[in-house]
């Protein structure tokens, strides 16, 4: 192990630290951002891959600029609010117990979004065929297991499991309805599962994660492993499904990887961790244009029907310079591509600006709307290494979902001297 990796695990170990510390809120922006660059740098730099090539002094300065960038923001954020009254997390859970939501409207909103789900869901499988789990080819069908506009329906799954966990944690009482969001929350669940998808399952468990961390004290070490457990379980279980062991071997072979065959399974954790940045870096010195917000507004350009039209007529490729079968690029990648330096400089910074006020609102005055926010954005800083969700008409439409029902639903304080409503 080489000392780069051994600075940037050590980094991740100092982060571990710090969470000890009394009432630490152990995802803090700083905290969850920087743990997970930390950890996929140090891994980057162990170069267990042939396909990996060895950075130079410029390739680190753009590689790093992007977080850099971000942390900086958080960084300006936290300096404004020093001195500041902050609520402790103790103090935040009893301020969200302390609330009583409209359970009637919320319930009804939630059987609004598992009829949309099933809708899509429906409407999708009639016209494309058996679900890909179920399809000769699984890996295929999931990509292919989509039309325009219904397309974005079975997208609802996380915003169903997040909202019935906050009408179990917050509505006082109606057991019945509690037994009936839990069968719904299984079924969607379990027939999402069968699509092959991780994003999705992955948003629902980090918001789940994030909403039962600040409303209750259910997650201790021993919870939050068996959490994590379960959650690798079942990500590897829906890769194994799209590939099978034979197409293991064969990644492993692919991934030209230089540890034995024997521990194959650990090339698609390893390389999905790595290859991010090592496209980044691949890419970034060969890019001679830019699209000045092309994929910053993809989700724009989607919704419009633009998108494939200008990608047509401009001859856009998505994943320029790959040189392997892995195609993802970090989340800074797309403002780079975008904008040159000046997107990877100013970008994040204003994202670290606009984090870092969210994070700073939910200590000082927590609701429940500001905590499914911050959840989200724990979710795409943890896969920041990964890909630029913001993009995403499927996110966005998720984002909408949570807009509209935070918007709807009220909730007032449990204290009788305070009888004042407020919006989630």
């Amino acid at each position: 192990m080489n000392w780069i990796s051994i600075t940037f695990f050590a980094i991740a170990f100092l982060v571990c630290c710090t969470m000890l510390k009394r009432d630490a809120d152990f995802i803090s922006p700083a905290r969850v951002f920087g743990f997970a660059w930390s950890i996929v740098f140090g891994l980057a730099n162990l170069k267990l891959s042939r396909l990996q090539l060895d950075w130079t002094l410029s390739d680190w300065g753009y590689v790093l600029m992007g977080p850099i960038s971000f942390l900086l923001g958080l960084f300006v954020i936290h300096m404004m609010y020093v001195g500041s009254r902050m609520q402790s997390i103790n103090e935040i859970r009893q301020t969200l117990r302390n609330q009583k939501i409209d359970d009637s409207r919320l319930f009804n909103l939630i059987i609004t979004a598992f009829v949309a789900y099933l809708i899509g869901y429906i409407v999708i499988s009639i016209v494309k065929g058996p679900v890909p789990l179920f399809a000769p080819n699984p890996s295929a069908a999931r990509t292919s297991f989509f039309i325009f506009g219904f397309g974005l329906l079975p997208h609802t799954m996380p915003v169903i499991v997040f909202f019935s966990i906050v009408y179990h944690l917050l509505a006082r009482d109606n057991l019945f309805r509690k037994r009936i969001l839990k069968a719904i929350v299984f079924i969607t669940i379990l027939t999402y599962l069968f699509l092959l998808q991780r994003y999705q399952l992955i948003m629902a468990s980090v918001t789940m994660f994030t909403l039962i961390y600040y409303v209750t004290r259910y997650l201790r070490f021993r919870t939050v492993m068996s959490f994590v457990t379960v959650g690798i379980i079942i990500i590897y279980s829906i890769s194994t499904l799209r590939a099978g062991k034979i197409i293991q071997l064969a990644l492993y072979k692919d991934s030209l990887m230089k540890f034995d065959h024997k521990y194959a399974i650990f090339t698609e954790p390893y390389m999905y961790l790595v290859m991010n940045v090592e496209n980044f870096v691949h890419s970034v010195s060969k890019l001679d244009h830019h699209t000045f917000g092309y994929y910053t507004f993809n989700f724009t350009l989607a919704l419009t029907g633009l998108k494939h039209w200008i990608e047509e007529y401009f001859g856009i490729v998505d994943t320029p310079y790959v040189f392997s079968g892995y195609n993802t690029y970090t989340l800074f990648w797309t403002f780079y591509r975008d904008f040159g330096v000046l997107g990877i400089s100013f970008v994040p910074l204003a994202l670290g600006l606009v984090v870092g006020s969210v994070y700073h609102a939910m200590r000082r005055n927590p609701t429940v709307g500001l905590v499914s926010f911050y959840s989200i954005i724990v979710f795409v800083m943890g896969l920041s290494f990964f890909i630029n969700l913001l993009g995403y008409l499927w996110f966005i439409y998720i984002i909408a979902w949570m807009i509209i029902i935070l918007r709807l639903v009220r909730v007032r304080n449990v204290n009788p001297l305070d009888r004042s409503y407020a919006h989630l």
